[in-house]
């Protein structure tokens, strides 16, 4: 339309349709005689150029079509004109008031009927302005639903690129649609589904089926996800996250939301075949790395030392080399060195003889010789006394301990690992660490990461503890499934200072207040929630362009700082920095 839509009192072109000259005469007397819209009228005196005349490049804004005209009816061509898909306005002009022809002509096509007879200049306008009115209101509103119809496209092709199944629900519980990326992932299609009740879409379990039916009945306040796992007709498996909605726009209608988490378990499973027993849970790039040494340290029997923050996991480290190693049979020995006297602590390490001092009323072997074909951990070596130093230093060279009391050396075939926090350079300068015991502990080096430096694996961590702590609850009380995620956004912020052994009791904390399935912020210890007040958060949840680009504005910038925050190397970083195509500088807010 080229007329402006909000206005109806502009000038309108407008094609007669008649052969009577004194009616035509007659509409123009009465069109300049108008109030309001200004009609131009024009004459068509051949009615086959009519539908030309319409498609021609000037354009018209009305039609006056006469009912009777010499060679064929008004109606006659009204039908042509419409079949032609031809919308514009036309008004159907008769000698007097026919209720039938009225009707006749509605159902043909046209958007009003008028009377000669009745005909007037004030008729005419309101004719006119009614006609048009309506004609604009309709275009409106053919725009409206093709925006509406655009729109409803655009959300479909996007669903349908996200690993997300949306499956909607009748009353009745059938199915009424599925997207293609349910199609994708269950490998069935649309037409073979709608129709059917919901439960026939996966051959899941009867118990996680009855989860998911219970959950259909709740409240929307007191739903929960409910994971399934099935097998494929391929011979694949999916495990999915499947999240209830109602339909806003029909009672009784429910929405499933289906997350396709298989790749988490699948790296799970990759995870737990490296290091079985390890206990070890990441995936970040600091932990990838550990788990690198871990594999390449397990295939020999050299001295290593295992450094990281308390709380970071040595000794679960050190427990994940014996796994993997050829002394995965024999003894794995533990001690911590911190807090041991002198002599007790060579009594413990290498073993006494009955009498050998005050208080030695039998025999002890020592945990060397406990550990023979095994592996020994020495924990917080840092804190070993000089004289057990130099005494450690002669088994690591020998390969021989001598207990206390006794003169004959025994030979041992023993791994030993050391771990600590300290920094045993700064404690060989200080005079409280011998430079060659040193030297024969640290062949090989582990840094185990502090937590900050790896919150990516957090949500992992956090839903390991969840299921080890699941069988703590009192009888009736709900499991506690997962964090909401604002509680984790909450654990992710977090500095933990006491790194995995801070969060797993955070995490038991939070499972014995929480009263419902899902922790919430509140839920959480004081000292996590209050750390919320100034917040440096990075969304581990979202996707990987949008943790890059908060990181960078957490972070002021500073690419090093970034990749801190989210646990990357700055090699990691910068590539896919490179690879997403993002500039490396954080969003201006605005």
């Amino acid at each position: 339309m080229h007329k402006a839509q909000a206005n109806i009192d502009w000038t309108w072109r407008a094609l007669v349709v008649d052969d009577d000259p004194l009616d035509v005469e007659l509409l123009r007397i009465h069109a300049a005689a108008m109030r309001g819209p200004h009609l131009v009228l024009e004459l068509c005196t051949d009615p086959d150029q009519l539908i030309p005349l319409l498609e021609g490049p000037a354009p018209v804004d009305f039609v006056l079509l006469d009912y009777r005209l010499a060679d064929r009816s008004g109606l006659d061509l009204l039908q042509s004109v419409r079949a032609a898909g031809i919308l514009v306005p036309i008004v159907l002009l008769t000698g007097h008031a026919d209720i039938d022809l009225a009707m006749q002509a509605m159902r043909a096509g046209a958007s009003d009927f008028l009377a000669k007879q009745e005909l007037a200049p004030m008729t005419l306008a309101r004719t006119v302005r009614y006609v048009m009115e309506k004609h604009l209101a309709e275009r409106r509103l053919a725009q409206t639903l093709q925006e509406l119809e655009r729109s409803r496209d655009d959300m479909a092709s996007m669903l349908d690129r996200l690993r997300l199944a949306v499956i909607m629900m009748n009353e009745r519980g059938q199915v009424i649609y599925v997207n293609r990326a349910t199609e994708r992932l269950m490998e069935f299609t649309a037409a073979e589904v709608l129709r059917t009740p919901w439960q026939s879409l996966w051959p899941a379990p009867a118990e996680m089926l009855g989860k998911l039916e219970a959950m259909l009945r709740q409240p929307a306040d007191q739903r929960e996800m409910v994971a399934l796992h099935f097998n494929l007709p391929s011979g694949d498996q999916r495990w999915l996250d499947v999240e209830v909605l109602d339909d806003p726009r029909t009672t009784g209608r429910k929405i499933l939301f289906c997350y396709d988490v298989s790749e988490v378990h699948d790296l799970r499973a990759e995870l737990a075949e490296r290091a079985p027993t390890s206990g070890l849970i990441g995936q970040s790039e600091p932990m990838q790395r550990v788990a690198q040494w871990i594999r390449d340290l397990a295939a020999v029997d050299s001295t290593a030392l295992i450094v990281g923050e308390t709380g970071t996991g040595k000794e679960l480290v050190a427990r994940a080399i014996h796994a993997a190693s050829p002394r995965r049979d024999k003894p794995f020995v533990a001690i911590n060195c911190a807090g041991l006297t002198e002599s007790l602590l060579a009594s413990q390490l290498f073993g006494h003889k009955r009498g050998a001092f005050t208080g030695a009323l039998q025999d002890h072997k020592g945990l060397f010789l406990a550990a023979d074909g095994g592996t020994i951990l020495l924990d917080e070596i840092g804190d070993i006394p000089p004289a057990v130093q130099t005494a450690l230093l002669r088994v690591l060279q020998e390969r021989e301990v001598t207990p206390l009391g006794e003169t004959t050396p025994r030979r041992i075939d023993v791994r030993v690992l050391a771990a600590t926090h300290q920094n045993l350079l700064e404690l060989v300068d200080k005079g409280q660490f011998r430079r060659d015991l040193l030297y024969r502990i640290r062949v090989a080096r582990i840094d185990v990461p502090p937590l900050r430096q790896r919150r990516s694996d957090i949500p992992l961590l956090v839903q390991h503890f969840l299921q080890q702590l699941g069988h703590r609850r009192s009888p009736g009380e709900p499991a506690v499934l997962r964090v909401s995620r604002a509680a984790m956004l909450a654990l992710c912020a977090h500095d933990w200072p006491g790194n995995v052994r801070e969060l797993r009791s955070a995490v038991e904390f939070a499972s014995i207040r929480c009263r419902r399935a899902v922790v919430q912020v509140e839920d959480l210890p004081p000292e996590v929630v209050e750390a919320q007040a100034n917040p440096v958060v990075v969304d581990l949840l979202g996707d990987e362009r949008s943790r890059i680009q908060q990181a960078l504005q957490a972070a002021r910038g500073n690419r090093t700082n970034a990749a801190t925050l989210l646990g990357w190397s700055r090699a990691t970083f910068y590539r896919r920095v490179s690879e997403l195509g993002l500039t490396g500088q954080p969003r201006r807010r605005i």
